[in-house]
């Protein structure tokens, strides 16, 4: 479903309404925006493989400008120049604990060296020890999906069309003071929101074979 179609749909459930288009996309895009700040995150809006270097003598490196948060089954990790050894998994912490951890008395500075372990400050991934060369890092996490500032179907919109439209609903209809269209856009994001759990859910169990005691 295109943000279009979306548009009319939204209007035929306030009465066949013909105006108010450019209003109901702002709501679509507030709709997103909140959806995708919930804890709660979708599937569908799951990174590929993406790496980011290092910079030598800075222990910042910036996080793409489409995250949102770090996806829990993929831990930030160091990609050795040789893969003989594979990726190495960073330890996450918090920064004043890293930074006790990997203060250098003699110098009186962060150690540096190879990439062991981060934490994220803002919107940057603060690296320990610092970075001493170029180091490529690798994630998977969760990112923005693309913005409704054009007539496309996002994931949002493919995926869970009525959990987004219903909370768009629910942001037009409010000053309206239709409650009958509130409780309809109410009951699509009830649906939509009990589709996407049913979705992250069945993407998690899809191909495990979990055993009761553990694995026989």
């Amino acid at each position: 479903m295109t943000r279009d179609e979306a548009v009319a749909m939204i209007k035929l459930q306030l009465g066949f309404r013909t105006t108010g288009d450019s209003d109901i996309v702002t709501c679509l895009k507030l709709a997103q925006t909140n959806l995708e700040g919930a804890p709660v995150k979708p599937w569908f809006l799951l990174s590929e493989n993406s790496y980011i270097d290092t910079t030598k003598d800075e222990s910042r490196s910036v996080v793409p400008t489409d995250f949102l948060e770090e996806y829990e089954e993929a831990v930030l990790r160091y990609v050795p120049a040789t893969l003989t050894d594979g990726e190495v998994d960073l330890v996450k912490d918090d920064y004043d604990v890293l930074r006790k951890n990997f203060f250098d008395s003699d110098t009186g500075t962060v150690e540096t060296g190879p990439p062991e372990a981060y934490a994220l400050v803002g919107s940057y991934f603060r690296i320990f020890p610092t970075p001493d060369d170029t180091y490529r890092l690798h994630l998977i996490y969760y990112k923005q999906d693309t913005v409704l500032s054009s007539n496309v179907e996002n994931n949002w919109l493919e995926w869970v069309p009525k959990l987004i439209m219903g909370e768009a609903g629910k942001l037009y209809a409010g000053p309206l003071r239709d409650k009958q269209a509130m409780q309809i856009f109410g009951a699509w994001a009830a649906e939509g929101m009990a589709l996407l759990n049913r979705q992250n859910m069945s993407r998690m169990q899809a191909g495990r074979n979990d055993q009761i005691g553990g694995s026989h």
